[in-house]
């Protein structure tokens, strides 16, 4: 196995990494899942 090969492996798991956690991010944002911290724009903050 040439090292290229590895680079270009380890490369491509690390994008489909990135890829996944912000797909995740993103799908949370959208569903409301998020807090700013800021309470008074939040309509669902815990206690």
């Amino acid at each position: 196995m040439s090292p290229l090969f590895g680079n270009i492996l380890v490369g491509g798991i690390l994008i489909l990494v990135s890829a996944l956690s912000a797909r995740s991010l993103w799908k949370s944002h959208k569903s409301g899942g998020t807090c700013n911290g800021d309470c008074s724009h939040c309509g669902s903050c815990h206690k």
